[in-house]
């Protein structure tokens, strides 16, 4: 299907200087040595003259709250538009720098954050100079790359490959929307990389007639990583390209002219949603952390780093405690129906079958996508919390985060799911 919008783009290189520690593993020699391959600050503004939506994208791990906050403030402030339709997301690359406090995976350094945020900034005003009438297409395609990390009953993955792509009256493409449900994680090493998400975004500039600018995005990989963690570069390289071929000799085929749609070509909301925390006291955190000090599978797979994790974590929660802190994180939601391709995004790394929880008889052509407006850490499945493993038992210790309850994912998919009714959004079951 094919509808007209207005639409801009920029992209602003945002590579650090080799020497800024990297984000995303624990164990990995600091700081970076060399870079692999540039990282970007790219914008997407669409516009269907009644709603609007401006889209920053980085080649990062993730951007904390506060950051997001600041970044999405500031942007809204200098272009008037509305907060809610200013969205920041990120690759979720493990080989980019360090940009806001984790336990134990590489050092903030203060003044590239400054600079990024500079550069989103101008990447957003860029983006609202160069507004054209264009031309989307959405195409889906598949890829079996992706595999369920955990190894647990609960396995799930996503094979779909979403594109959405912007074209020009001359058949020429000027943006290019990619989402994939897994891992940034190729790479180990200390070169600064974009990952695969990096390959796949040049790829599809480079094949593409009019080099679009890519946004490609890691979806809801939260329990998904690549066939292997800690491989060559020409592997990478070839893991990048095939993704992106899942979608483009469907591009390429699509026509440069639009046809109506049976509803708005562009609908744009933000929400939130409170999720409950584990309700433990200072006696019960303490327990908790000397029960994973106590077990040797910590310390065999993160060394020194996991000790020290566990007990900045351990401090950390305990401040929160005597502070008497909200017992509640913030699920911030931000929904974009462009066409008939809905996006879902989410501040956590959310699991994969989430967004089957939120589709269910829904059309297929939905897609979640974590690491946006914020991080709140995890957001497993139920399942999950009784199979345990990292993403539940561990990596809160590393984010310095408290625990969502068992049971939230389930929670903010339903309340998607009332947010995407065919009430509210028109919507068309599946046939």
């Amino acid at each position: 299907m094919n509808v007209n919008m207005d639409v801009g783009v920029a992209q602003i290189e945002v590579t650090p200087d080799v020497g800024i520690d990297l984000a995303g593993f624990a164990v990995r020699p600091q700081p970076s040595t060399g870079v692999q391959d540039p990282l970007y600050a790219r914008a997407l503004y669409l516009s269907d003259g009644a709603e609007k939506l401006l889209w920053l994208h980085g080649d990062l791990l993730s951007v904390s709250d506060v950051l997001a906050d600041r970044i999405r403030s500031r942007v809204a402030t200098q272009t008037g538009l509305d907060y809610s339709r200013i969205w920041i997301s990120t690759t979720h690359t493990h080989s980019g720098p360090a940009t806001f406090p984790q336990n134990g995976t590489g050092r903030t350094d203060g003044s590239y954050v400054a600079w990024l945020e500079e550069q989103f900034q101008a990447a957003a005003l860029l983006a609202l100079k160069n507004p054209e009438r264009c031309v989307m297409a959405s195409v889906q395609g598949r890829c079996d790359l992706g595999v369920d990390r955990r190894k647990r009953s609960s396995a799930h993955t996503d094979s779909r490959v979403g594109a959405l792509a912007w074209k020009r009256p001359d058949g020429s493409f000027k943006a290019v929307l990619l989402t994939y449900s897994m891992h940034p994680v190729c790479l180990r090493g200390a070169l600064i990389s974009a990952d695969w998400p990096g390959v796949t975004a040049k790829v599809l500039s480079d094949s593409l007639p009019g080099r679009p600018v890519a946004l490609v995005l890691s979806g809801a990989c939260g329990n998904i990583n690549p066939p292997s963690v800690g491989v060559e570069v020409d592997q990478v390289q070839q893991w990048g390209q095939q993704i992106a071929e899942a979608i483009l000799p469907d591009l390429m085929r699509t026509p440069a002219e639009s046809r109506p749609i049976d509803r708005p070509v562009l609908k744009v909301v933000g929400t939130s949603l409170k999720l409950d925390l584990e309700p433990w006291n200072a006696p019960e955190i303490d327990a908790f952390a000397m029960a994973s000090l106590s077990g040797a599978e910590g310390h065999r797979e993160f060394g020194a780093k996991f000790g020290e994790a566990v007990e900045a974590w351990r401090q950390t929660m305990k401040q929160r405690c005597l502070h008497n802190a909200p017992p509640y994180t913030q699920a911030v939601m931000a929904i974009a129906i462009i066409g008939k391709t809905t996006l879902l995004a989410v501040n956590a790394e959310i699991f994969s079958k989430f967004t089957s929880l939120v589709t269910q008889d829904l059309v297929d052509s939905t897609y979640a996508i974590g690491c946006t407006n914020g991080m709140i850490g995890y957001l497993p499945t139920r399942e999950a919390y009784d199979e345990g493993a990292y993403e539940v038992e561990w990596s809160l210790f590393f984010y310095n985060l408290p625990r969502p309850r068992q049971g939230g994912c389930e929670r903010l998919a339903q309340y998607a799911r009332a947010l995407l009714n065919p009430a509210t959004f028109s919507l068309n079951p599946k046939n």
